[in-house]
């Protein structure tokens, strides 16, 4: 059984009262009356030892609450200060994500302004020189255009014409001979006295010169023209106007038609070759072939493909695209004129085919009717 600790007050109590006691037996042994001094001692003392517990204990309840009061203070600063640290810690958080959600936005921004000026600038989104080509391809677009109206004029204009006939067919020779002398006359024909040698010397026979650019009033545009007109050959005389209802001159003027039909495919092509490379003042005097060249070496050979394989390498995704359409476009545009060109070789075969089954037509019906004469007259027998 665990023994109950007395208190510490109690505990002194109790030596000082064996203390006093052992005093008064010593006194009381050594023959002295010392009763009432003893008891007198022992109530001071024990007033005094009363006090001195009453001050230390107040004292000492008084120094402990002060120090809980400072260990409350403490801690209540203490969390405070958590508190506070905590909430600095928080607000820093919140601080760098917003700083580093604007940061990322302002990237974003960035990025998408500095691809809209990629794509939407001259130079990097909207292909090699948007302007200057759209130009180009409108002025090629246009000379080619009048190139037809051009060559339709030029048949129409020579005495070669479809459905034309000469007041008289020596003459008009007699003139195209006297055009040539005066114009072009040759080395060969000089020195025979018959004219004065050309600056274009037979150039009415050089079919070189339809392939070359020439200025329409120049020395080389009428040497086309004449050449075209030899190579169709000499005119066709006028009928006298009682010839023409006669049976032989509507056969003559059903012939000339046919011949002049056939005749306008290989004049009308001659015509468009001398239209293509005839230069316009309108197109810094260039014919429209000079232009389709000038327009090709911007892609292949030439100053003009640098340049443009130059800028090809700071082109952004959009700018090639754009790129790539109009080559593909200009590339439709040739496809479209050689399709052109491919109907003409077409009917120039055709018309040469007619020509030359014109002979085959004649003994083909005279065989029929040398046929028809003799099954005839083996029915009559």
């Amino acid at each position: 059984m665990r023994t109950r600790k007395m208190p510490l007050r109690r505990r002194l109590l109790a030596a000082f009262a064996l203390s006093v006691s052992s005093t008064a037996v010593f006194a009381y042994m050594c023959g002295g009356a010392a009763e009432g001094w003893t008891i007198t001692q022992i109530e001071m003392l024990t007033a005094n030892v009363e006090t001195q517990l009453t001050t230390f204990t107040t004292t000492f309840v008084n120094q402990m609450r002060l120090k809980f009061d400072d260990v409350v203070s403490a801690v209540g600063g203490a969390t405070a200060q958590e508190s506070i640290a905590t909430k600095q810690v928080v607000d820093a958080v919140a601080n760098s994500e917003q700083t580093l959600a604007s940061a990322i936005k302002a990237l974003q921004e960035a990025d998408e302004v500095q691809k809209n000026v990629l794509d939407f600038h001259p130079v990097t989104g909207q292909g090699f020189d948007p302007c200057g080509t759209s130009l180009k391809n409108k002025t090629m677009d246009m000379a080619f255009g009048r190139v037809h109206d051009r060559a339709k004029a030029t048949v129409g204009s020579n005495d070669m014409a479809p459905g034309r006939l000469v007041a008289s067919t020596a003459e008009a020779m007699q003139n195209r001979l006297k055009e040539h002398r005066r114009l072009f006359c040759t080395k060969a024909e000089a020195d025979a006295g018959l004219c004065t040698l050309s600056e274009l010397p037979g150039g009415d026979t050089n079919a070189a010169l339809l392939f070359e650019g020439a200025k329409p009033d120049s020395l080389a545009a009428k040497a086309r023209e004449a050449y075209i007109q030899h190579v169709l050959g000499e005119p066709d005389g006028a009928l006298p106007q009682a010839a023409g209802n006669t049976p032989a001159g509507q056969s003559f003027l059903i012939d000339k038609n046919r011949k002049s039909a056939l005749l306008s495919v290989p004049a009308y092509s001659l015509a468009r070759i001398a239209a293509a490379n005839t230069r316009d003042a309108t197109m810094s005097d260039k014919s429209p072939n000079e232009v389709l060249r000038l327009r090709i070496n911007q892609y292949f050979g030439g100053k003009e493909a640098e340049a443009w394989s130059g800028q090809l390498a700071r082109m952004a995704d959009r700018g090639l695209v754009l790129e790539a359409t109009k080559v593909a476009g200009l590339e439709t545009w040739l496809r479209y004129q050689q399709y052109q060109q491919n109907q003409r070789m077409e009917a120039n075969l055709a018309a040469l085919l007619v020509a030359a089954s014109a002979g085959l037509d004649e003994t083909t019906q005279a065989a029929a009717q040398r046929a028809q004469r003799e099954a005839l007259s083996r029915k009559v027998q």
